[in-house]
């Protein structure tokens, strides 16, 4: 899947972005093509958005405390409100599959979501990841896969925990058990999912 640029205005004439990325990770690798830009604030990515039109938009979510998420959560929102950027396509790039963060983003309207872990990113690998891009990659088909009762605690002001709401938020779930089962279509076949203790 290719994105092209199509602009019916003479905007940022000096140069056209075919991909836009805001990462504030830092897990990013240089340099990138004249044509694509790598910015790490929210306010730089909406200014660079409605000022070149980008071909596509790529919003990166790592390891975060919440006030970090709510705000590319907001640009995500503010750019699809926009109308000079709402047409843009808009792929969220998440570090794991946070069922309570694909919901915001679904109500977002964002257009596709990957998990990518803390990979460090250039424009070749990003490029590749764009170009495989298909209806897997949709929030609705991601909150189909990941189970309903996942559950998050926060515990510390930058701490989560992930917790199952089938047995009462009282079993905490990481490792293989999260990654295999609950952020799975196997949860389907999870004893806890049949026979909840409580409903999601």
């Amino acid at each position: 899947m290719r994105f092209e640029v199509s602009s019916p205005i003479d905007v940022c004439p000096e140069r056209r972005l075919r991909l836009l990325l805001c990462d504030g990770t830092g897990a990013v690798s240089g340099p990138w093509p004249e044509a694509e830009e790598w910015v790490s604030s929210p306010i730089r990515c909406l200014d660079s958005a409605v000022d070149c039109l980008p071909g596509i938009i790529a919003v990166r979510f790592g390891e975060m405390p919440a006030p970090q998420r709510e705000a590319l959560l907001e640009l995500i929102t503010a750019l699809k409100r926009n109308s000079h950027t709402r047409e843009r396509p808009l792929l969220a790039l998440l570090h794991s599959k946070h069922r309570r963060l694909i919901e915001d983003l679904a109500r977002s309207k964002v257009d596709f979501i990957r998990c990518v872990g803390d990979i460090v990113l250039d424009s070749t690998h990003l490029g590749e990841i764009i170009e495989k891009l298909g209806p897997e990659d949709r929030p609705g088909r991601h909150l189909e896969m990941v189970c309903s009762f996942l559950h998050y605690i926060q515990y510390e002001p930058q701490q989560e925990m992930t917790v199952c709401g089938a047995y009462l938020d009282r079993l905490v779930l990481g490792g293989q058990r999260l990654q295999e089962w609950c952020e799975t279509e196997a949860h389907l076949h999870c004893e806890h999912y049949l026979n909840p203790r409580c409903k999601s």
